[in-house]
């Protein structure tokens, strides 16, 4: 299982400290500064419940978004619709998607990428990446850094609580495989008490260089690392990096 099949709700409440317009406002700064053509159509890869993605497109880009769980697609589908947003929206897996026609910017946010099984398997993502989007457009995306992984998630527990509902969120990071296991166990409020399930996922430490090679290998030009969203340049303690790919 990975954490984009939980519950909408769930997902969102981890979500809930992420400023989605900080984002947009990254996104669009990237777009200004970097690339070489007028972007106006822009895929969100691995949307969620299209929260970021409704951001980008109240900044006036035509969006597409794209997920593999149906119930974050319906949830950001009536989200948009609700306030009356033309956004379309795709049910697919990742690492094999397919669009109608081609895009000038792709944004893939909160470490995504780190979902990916393999290098191989984040040079195919990027290849269909590279495939889709016309020339001088830029991919904008972030990576979990090898600090987080260690000092931060590392063996730690996290509680989150959801109404009535809680999350428990507990870590193992395997250095030698570059592997950090995410152990979740919710425990749901029902009329006769609490339902428990258990979900595991596993996120892969992708290092800058890795992610500079796969994106080369994928046919990109030029791959530019960030450690925060105001473009400065990754420190030891960068959570993330922020990566330009052009």
């Amino acid at each position: 299982s990975d954490l984009y099949t939980y519950p909408g709700e769930y997902y969102d409440a981890l979500m809930t400290e992420v400023d989605y317009s900080a984002w947009g406002r990254f996104v669009a700064e990237c777009v200004d500064r970097f690339a070489g053509r007028e972007i106006n159509t822009v895929l969100d890869l691995a949307c969620g419940t299209g929260k970021l993605t409704e951001v980008l497109c109240d900044r006036g880009y035509d969006m597409t978004g794209i997920d593999y769980s149906p119930e974050m697609l319906d949830i950001a589908r009536s989200a948009a619709e609700e306030e009356g947003k033309d956004i379309l929206w795709l049910c697919q897996d990742m690492t094999e998607f397919e669009l109608y026609g081609t895009v000038q910017g792709i944004v893939c946010s909160f470490d995504t990428l780190n979902y990916l099984s393999s290098e191989e398997e984040l040079t195919e993502t990027l290849s269909l990446c590279r495939l889709y989007m016309e020339k001088g457009g830029v991919m904008v995306c972030d990576i979990n850094s090898l600090y987080r992984y260690e000092k931060v998630y590392g063996t730690n527990s996290f509680v989150y609580e959801v109404d009535d509902d809680m999350l428990v969120w507990q870590n193992e990071w395997d250095g030698e495989k570059g592997e950090c296991a995410f152990y979740l166990t919710m425990f749901a409020a029902d009329e006769y008490g609490y339902s428990r399930e258990d979900e595991t996922t596993v996120q892969k430490y992708f290092s800058p260089e890795v992610l500079s090679s796969c994106a080369r290998k994928a046919g990109f030009t030029s791959v530019k690392l960030y450690g925060e969203k105001d473009l400065s340049s990754p420190a030891e303690t960068s959570e993330k990096l922020y990566a330009v790919i052009k």
